[in-house]
């Protein structure tokens, strides 16, 4: 018997469509918020951390903002995985269960990274406060790019969307993982040219697959038809 209908009973499908169409215009606006929140937190900080720490010390205000960004990132990426999981369990049930695990730690570590971040404007080591604060989030990128290695599989395989942004999606989980493997190396710098050139893709593969889950959704026709025949 198919995964998808092995769940503990009949649903119609209209009622899977309806609970796909959710889902998919709910993950869609998490991956908005979580790269916006992400993208903005550092665009906060970098004029900061490339001044003198007495001035993250004095801009107590931004430093409070990008925190709070970073939270919403947090908060965002664990939302992700548990908005999909009704229906990518449907597909690949351990495979849902491990991603929404995955981005669960993630969110845990960027709440942690966060509060390192709150912690630098007050901190008498800011120095070590901060690189505190970049090692969990190094941690924390980690974590994503496995769990894209859990989810655009699926998408792929279950034509859940277009092929070329499953693809996508596992190319840049990839680039990603690799850059912060040659960052936790000390290989390259984190921000530095190779890092974002290696970092763009999935981010842009992101927004794009926001877009294309609040407008189209996931596709769960194949799973509707396969429903509608065995009630």
């Amino acid at each position: 018997m198919n995964s998808a209908l092995a769940d503990g009973g009949p649903v119609s499908t209209g009622s899977i469509e309806i609970q796909a169409r959710m889902a998919s215009r709910l993950a869609g606006v998490l991956f908005i918020v979580a790269t916006a929140a992400t993208m903005a937190s550092q665009i906060i900080m970098a004029p900061l951390l490339d001044g003198s720490r007495s001035e993250i010390a004095s801009q107590g205000n931004l430093v409070a903002l990008a925190t709070l960004l970073e939270l919403a990132n947090a908060l965002a990426s664990a939302g992700i995985a548990i908005a999909l999981y009704p229906v990518l369990r449907r597909f690949a049930e351990t495979t849902a269960v491990g991603y929404v695990g995955l981005r669960v730690i993630e969110g845990a570590l960027g709440a942690t990274a966060a509060a390192f971040l709150a912690m630098s404007s007050t901190a008498d080591n800011t120095e070590l406060v901060l690189g505190l604060h970049d090692t969990v989030f190094l941690l924390v990128l980690i974590v994503f790019s496995v769990g894209t290695l859990l989810l655009y599989p699926v998408l792929f395989a279950q034509r859940l969307v277009p092929s070329v942004l499953s693809l996508w999606g596992l190319v840049g989980g990839l680039l990603l993982l690799l850059s912060c493997t040659l960052i936790l190396f000390d290989q390259i710098e984190i921000g530095g040219t190779t890092d974002m050139f290696l970092s763009l893709p999935i981010w842009i593969n992101e927004m794009a697959l926001a877009l294309w889950l609040l407008t189209r959704g996931l596709d769960v026709s194949g799973i509707a038809q396969e429903t509608g025949r065995a009630s």
